[in-house]
C-alpha cells in the first residue's frame, strides 16, 4: 500500500511540473515596438509618396484639403506642420498610365 501511495504521490508531482513547464519558458516573441506603435489606433498613417524636406502643410493642402483625384482629405487642413505627425513611409511607385492609340 505504501508503494501505491508513493507511486501516485510522484506521478501527481511530474503531472504538476509538466504543466507549469511552460510557465517557466522563455520563448516570447521578439518586441518590434515601431511596427506597434505605427499600427496603433488613432496613428497617423505614414504617408506613401516622397515628402521634399523644408515643405510646409501648404504643399500638403494643395492635394489633401480637398482630396484630389484619390487622394485622401484631410480632417485638419489648418495643421500646417505636417511632419510633426506623419513620417515617411515607403514611396509607391506611381501606376504606368496607358498609352493611347
Amino acid at each position: 500500500m505504501k508503494r501505491m501511495v508513493q507511486l501516485v504521490t510522484t506521478l501527481g508531482m511530474v503531472a504538476s511540473l509538466a504543466l507549469l513547464a511552460p510557465a517557466f519558458a522563455n520563448e516570447q516573441p521578439e518586441l518590434n515596438l515601431a511596427k506597434d506603435a505605427s499600427e496603433a489606433p488613432g496613428t497617423p498613417m505614414a504617408v506613401p509618396h516622397v515628402m521634399k524636406p523644408g515643405e510646409d502643410g501648404e504643399a500638403c493642402n494643395a492635394c489633401h484639403r480637398s482630396g484630389v483625384g484619390k487622394t485622401p482629405p484631410t480632417s485638419h487642413p489648418e495643421r500646417l506642420n505636417c511632419t510633426q505627425c506623419h513620417v515617411q513611409g515607403e514611396v509607391k511607385k506611381p501606376a504606368k498610365a496607358k498609352k493611347k492609340k
